[in-house]
């Protein structure tokens, strides 16, 4: 569109290219040929007004929708106090189930190992012996510092014994007595314990040993024996032993009599006895007795819902045991059990003495079903 400028004679047409004037009804410029006809678009220009007016929208839109998430303060206030685990309550939602309690297993404990005693008979191979005992050769030959499998009728084997259910109740003081022991050739922590019903951890214990300590002939040890009886006490007090040898490394000469094993008459090896009936130990005896001389009855629990029970301490060669520590019904109980002999005496600091009068007797099994 040409230029129109209004002035007090009319009208005026230019020319939007070179601003020549021209006529009002002329359609191209007679000075630079600009057609006159094509009407030119003006450039739309946005407003101030406009532009904060959106801006204006933007911020609103903003902030609501800050509000709008944040979490609503009083109700969650109101519903802390109500809600189990602090979680809001809203209209129309179902209400929070509780997480159940899982239950806790106990652990059962770990089994222990029993040690026992086994004489070897004629015929008996380390694999037969391991197989009765459910042991594996090995164990029999680290337990009694074996090179090889070869063994001998009459050899004193010591087996280690796996007992579940645990380890047996400790010794306490209040039922405990404690003897001192002079280590022979050939003793053993293990077999100590043996001879004696005591435990192999209560005698490193007591003496402050480890496992790796090693005894030689002629220490002096402590035997805790729980529940040893008045009798065998009095008599160890009526027997003053000799002073030991003080020269270091060295033994005093026993002079004592040394016994044959006791021999075992029944219950018979791998018997099966009615939890109903009472259970009677026997063997033959060895010699007649000194007041101080006592055979020592050892029952070991070995496998089902056994008991530990005491050493029993006895001039007789018999022993029953009721049906009133048999196991329930429907349960069965098998146990191992051997006798040995021990003196006691009182040496001259007063202190109670232990020895061996005779090798122990071979192992035996029973099962009370």
């Amino acid at each position: 569109m040409a230029i129109e400028r209004t002035s007090s004679n009319g009208v005026e047409r230019r020319c939007p290219n070179c601003g020549t004037r021209v006529a009002r009804d002329a359609e191209s410029c007679f000075m630079c040929g600009h057609d006159l006809r094509v009407t030119p678009r003006r450039a739309q220009r946005v407003s101030l007004v406009d532009t904060l007016l959106v801006l204006a929208v933007i911020a609103v839109l903003a902030l609501w929708w800050q509000v709008g998430s944040r979490p609503n303060q009083t109700g969650d206030t109101v519903n802390a106090a109500i809600a189990p685990g602090n979680v809001p309550l809203l209209t129309g939602t179902a209400p929070p189930t509780e997480t159940p309690v899982p239950t806790v297993t106990p652990t059962p404990l770990p089994p222990t190992t029993t040690y026992l005693r086994h004489q070897v008979l004629t015929g008996e191979t380390l694999l037969s012996i391991a197989a009765e005992y459910d042991v594996t050769v090995e164990e029999i030959q680290a337990v009694n510092n074996l090179q090889n499998e070869l063994i001998r009728a009459g050899d004193i084997l010591i087996i280690p014994v796996l007992q579940e259910g645990g380890a047996p109740p400790a010794l306490t003081e209040g039922t405990t007595s404690r003897f001192q022991y002079t280590v022979r050739t050939g003793d053993t922590i293990i077999s100590i314990a043996v001879n004696f019903g005591s435990t192999v951890e209560e005698i490193l214990r007591i003496n402050n040993l480890t496992e790796r300590d090693i005894i030689r002939p002629g220490d002096q040890l402590t035997i805790p024996l729980r529940q040893t009886p008045s009798e065998v006490l009095e008599s160890a007090a009526t027997a003053v032993a000799e002073a030991p040898s003080t020269s270091i490394g060295t033994v005093a000469e026993d002079t004592t009599t040394i016994y044959l094993e006791p021999r075992l008459i029944g219950p018979a090896d791998g018997s099966r006895i009615a939890r109903t009936d009472e259970v009677l130990f026997r063997w033959i005896s060895v010699d007649v007795l000194q007041p101080n001389e006592w055979y020592v009855l050892l029952i070991y629990p070995e496998s089902g819902v056994t008991q530990a029970l005491p050493s029993v301490w006895t001039k007789a060669t018999s022993y029953r045991l009721g049906p009133e520590l048999a196991p329930t019904t429907g349960q069965s109980a098998t146990y191992s059990w051997q006798v040995s002999l021990a003196r006691v005496k009182t040496n001259a600091d007063g202190q109670l003495v232990i020895e061996a009068a005779s090798p122990a007797s071979t192992v035996r099994r029973f099962t009370w079903e």
